[in-house]
């Protein structure tokens, strides 16, 4: 029986060689999110290792042990709010918190790729700050692409301009309108927020969202 179960095993999976290495790669199913043939892959330069290592990883696959896709985070977002039973008012929400928060930081890493404590981290910034900044101080900015920071349109006399210019004012004083770029202060994404972006983020995992490491 253990010779037909060792001839079964060497039936499953490929070992190549190129050259001073051994590449390993096993049936794993059809991506869900793809569509695609999904593979575990792996590679040594011991061959009997790269033998343990083919082991390994059917064991993975018959174990239910393996990532089930190799798809993006944002594949796999836009499929469910494509396809969920949401309220056109959820769904709309869902798709802004889908643009500014998720995207942004996780939209193209594979869902295999994402741990647990990547995104208690994730969800530990958005309560500190909405825009996740690094604590370092910045502007601003009120619109992006290149533009002035601190624009004043002043207040004029009517008429024609004096031959030798306007004298010099107080802006504020004569009311002129002054538009510029704050420092940055952080203001913390709303707890109920924090939750619908975790909710959003743990639909598309059939389990803990990538292990714990």
């Amino acid at each position: 029986m253990a010779r037909k179960s060792d001839r079964k095993l060497r039936e499953r999976g490929h070992i190549r060689r190129r050259g001073n290495s051994f590449q390993i790669s096993v049936y794993a199913g059809i991506d869900p999110l793809t569509g695609n043939r999904l593979y575990l892959t792996d590679s040594t330069t011991d061959e009997k290792e790269a033998e343990r290592i083919r082991t390994r990883l059917v064991a993975e696959v018959d174990e239910d042990r393996h990532a089930r896709s190799k798809g993006t985070l944002r594949v796999a977002m836009e499929d469910w709010l494509r396809l969920a039973e949401l309220g056109d008012e959820t769904r709309d929400g869902y798709e802004m918190y889908a643009r500014r928060y998720i995207y942004p930081a996780f939209g193209a890493e594979p869902l295999a790729k994402i741990k647990v404590r990547t995104l208690e981290q994730f969800y530990a910034d958005l309560h500190r700050c909405r825009v996740r900044c690094d604590g370092r101080p910045f502007l601003d900015h009120r619109v992006d692409g290149p533009y002035e920071c601190r624009t004043v349109k002043h207040k004029r006399p009517p008429g024609r301009p004096p031959t030798a210019g306007y004298p010099p004012h107080d802006c504020v004083e004569k009311g002129c309108k002054i538009t510029e770029c704050l420092p940055h202060v952080c203001h913390p994404l709303a707890k109920a927020s924090v939750l619908k972006i975790h909710f959003m983020i743990s639909a598309r995992f059939p389990r803990p969202c990538g292990g714990s490491g």
